[in-house]
């Protein structure tokens, strides 16, 4: 069909008994895995588990036949880190933030949780991220990864555009997934939005970007946008941006990774993946 995304999970790099961090990446329609060698950050391994069957597919189940799959389980990592996408979030300024709130906050915003554990996350000193996540797959975790560290993607993205010298002069960090996107707005260090919009389509992206241009303001012509996900640059979706928006970049990862075990591996693939050890 014109108009569908074209997302590729290519693997880069290969497995190694080097490897003392891990990072995983969970969403409804794939699971994302990075090895890496922490104190180098050099990543060695980027690979992807595509969730097949979305009628009938338990989340907590796949990441044990993901996990068993690579044999990620055993290798005794220093760190794990868990980037976790989650449709049932709000934002709270820390200055009204109380817990014992949480459950009534996210229903309010996110509709009824039941059952799910509630997380929350420290996006900046001003903001958190409140969330909900199944309580097997919080368990099938804390069993495999006692230490694991979990954020919400959008803590991720929001950390990195907020703290990242590559994105310093960004006003948009707009991360492309198969079947959602997400999309953090700051105006100097002032969180404006961090949110995700649910597409099957291109045209579905640049709607949600030009209506959130026109929601703030925001110039065609002079807005700075990054660009991450696993589009290549030449892909239709990305030139049709150029067509709308004068200033597009691609992602740029940290001047602090090391890319020599993945040679071929665009820096604006996989961009929390392999960016997640700078948001601690």
């Amino acid at each position: 069909m014109p108009g569908d995304l074209n997302i590729d999970h290519s693997t880069f790099g290969q497995l190694s008994d080097m490897a003392d961090c891990l990072v995983i990446e969970i969403s409804d329609q794939n699971i994302g895995f990075c090895e890496l060698q922490s104190e180098q950050n050099k990543p060695l391994f980027i690979a992807h588990y595509p969730l097949q069957d979305q009628l009938n597919h338990v989340l907590n189940e796949d990441l044990l036949h993901a996990i068993k799959h690579f044999r990620f389980s055993e290798k005794p990592y220093k760190h794990v880190y868990v980037n976790y996408f989650e449709k049932q979030f709000t934002l709270c300024p820390t200055a009204f933030y109380n817990e014992e709130n949480n459950r009534t906050l996210l229903e309010f915003n996110a509709g009824p949780i039941g059952d799910k554990l509630i997380i929350t996350d420290d996006v900046n000193s001003e903001i958190k991220l409140v969330y909900t996540i199944d309580e097997n797959l919080k368990s099938v975790l804390d069993r495999l990864f006692p230490q694991h560290q979990l954020k919400h993607t959008l803590t991720v993205l929001s950390k990195l555009l907020l703290q990242s010298e590559e994105l310093v002069k960004e006003d948009i960090v707009l991360a492309i997934h198969n079947n959602y996107i997400e999309v953090v707005v700051k105006q100097g260090q002032q969180l404006l939005l961090a949110n995700q919009f649910s597409i099957k389509t291109e045209e579905d992206v640049l709607y949600y970007v030009l209506f959130i241009l026109e929601q703030y303001q925001l110039n065609p012509l002079t807005v700075n946008i990054t660009l991450a996900g696993n589009l290549h640059s030449n892909s239709s979706l990305v030139i049709s941006l150029k067509k709308y928006i004068k200033t597009i970049h691609l992602a740029l990862g940290h001047k602090g990774i090391d890319w020599s075990a993945i040679t071929g591996a665009p820096q604006h693939f996989n961009y929390t993946l392999l960016n997640r050890l700078f948001c601690e």
